[in-house]
């Protein structure tokens, strides 16, 4: 869906406030506080119909008021029509119900409401997932899924409902006779195989997709000046002294089971390995094996990012994954995502930047960035850009020009 409004109303600090995109950079600026990560966190609300800063949704509602509104309209280019999306929030006592409309009708199931507003979203707790848990990095990954495959939302929902009546079963929670907890755990690893097999293939198949765009990308990011995303040198640290060596940025799937088994073998792979760790599990009351216990691996120069990248590095490879992303909708003949992208350009400094941002031009469809000052966001020429002042929550078009 290519975005052409926004419209908040009692939504964190903001009371009222509306934006007009155009098709390329809208970029929001003001100090901190000031409600700027707010207009991303209910675009990103309208599209995954959750926030990235909490699972309270009562403290989205503007203090002392009730509900709130988040509108997004624009072209639906899948179905060739104008299209509005709503999400309201209505706060009753220590519950919050989210209502989600489209154009006009209530949407019950979120699987049929997520991605119809396709957004890859970058926040400086993203460079936590590199040093962060394999929790954090398997639910990096899911997310880009759920926008591209609402089956994936579905098989998550059931993967994680098998797997904890399993772990119920190894622990004797409730459970009959022998022979009913043994018919029990076939029935649980059947479906676990199953639908595991089908995360399994997702996750690898997107690593795969993304992994030639990601190297690019970080290369034209976190490269020499003058590098190009086809053959661009990175350096080692993210100051501004001519770089002294080019580490290579890859990504892999880390599958407990190993990572040459082919698509056809994984369901049979998982099941022969759920039944063979049947008797540990149990001693440990848990599952050990299986997509809940796998990894995304990124890698400089082979070795594990969350323990050698600079804070530099780290911002460009995540920055890196998220480009790859966009870039890899073309192959789904998906349009570019909304890449709403909170800070972006602290971390690093002025020469990669720029080198961030002349890739962004040539790649990202539209895109909305927050900045303290426009001054740090140096857009190339050519780029259609609009600014907006965000200060003390309200949201106005500015006008000014920088420098």
């Amino acid at each position: 869906m290519l975005v052409r409004g926004v419209k908040l109303r009692d939504y964190r600090n903001l009371a009222e406030a509306s934006l007009e995109l155009g098709e390329g950079f809208t970029v929001l600026h003001g100090h901190n506080g000031a409600g700027k990560t707010n207009v991303l966190e209910a675009i990103y609300l309208v599209s995954t119909l959750r926030s990235f800063r909490t699972s309270d949704m009562g403290v989205l509602v503007r203090q002392d008021t009730e509900a709130a509104l988040v509108e997004v309209s624009g072209h639906d280019e899948g179905l060739g029509v104008s299209s509005t999306l709503e999400v309201r929030l209505q706060r009753r006592g220590s519950s919050t119900r989210r209502t989600a409309t489209a154009d006009g009708k209530v949407v019950r199931s979120g699987s049929q409401f997520y991605g119809r507003v396709r957004a890859v979203l970058f926040t400086p707790e993203d460079l936590g997932v590199l040093r962060g848990s394999p929790t954090g990095r398997r639910q990096f990954i899911d997310r880009v899924l759920f926008a591209r495959d609402r089956a994936h939302i579905t098989d998550v929902a059931a993967y994680d409902k098998l797997l904890r009546s399993r772990n119920r079963v190894l622990r004797n929670e409730g459970v009959g006779s022998p022979a009913q907890r043994e018919d029990m755990l076939a029935t649980y690893e059947a479906g676990l195989s199953q639908t595991g097999a089908r995360l399994w293939t997702r996750r690898v198949d997107l690593l795969d997709a993304l992994r030639e765009r990601f190297g690019a990308a970080f290369s034209a990011i976190h490269g020499e000046a003058g590098a190009t995303p086809e053959g661009a040198a990175a350096s080692a640290e993210s100051s501004g002294s001519p770089p002294t060596h080019v580490p290579r940025a890859s990504l892999r799937y880390g599958c407990k089971l190993g990572e040459g088994i082919e698509p056809s073998q994984r369901g049979s792979a998982l099941a022969q390995a759920l039944l063979d760790r049947r008797a540990l599990d149990e001693r440990r009351g848990g599952t050990s094996v299986g997509p809940h216990r796998d990894d995304l691996v990124v890698e400089l120069d082979g070795q594990p990012a969350g323990d050698y990248a600079s804070q530099g590095q780290s911002r460009a490879l995540v920055l890196a994954f998220k480009l790859a992303e966009v870039q890899s909708a073309g192959d789904h003949d998906l349009s570019p995502p909304l890449l709403l992208l909170d800070d972006v350009s602290s971390e690093l400094d002025p020469r990669r930047t720029a080198l961030l941002f002349r890739t962004l031009a040539e790649h990202a469809g539209q895109c909305i960035l927050t900045t303290t000052s426009p001054r740090f966001i140096e857009l190339p020429a050519q780029v259609q850009a609009q600014r907006f002042r965000v200060e003390r929550g309200t949201v106005a078009r500015d006008e000014t020009p920088v420098g």
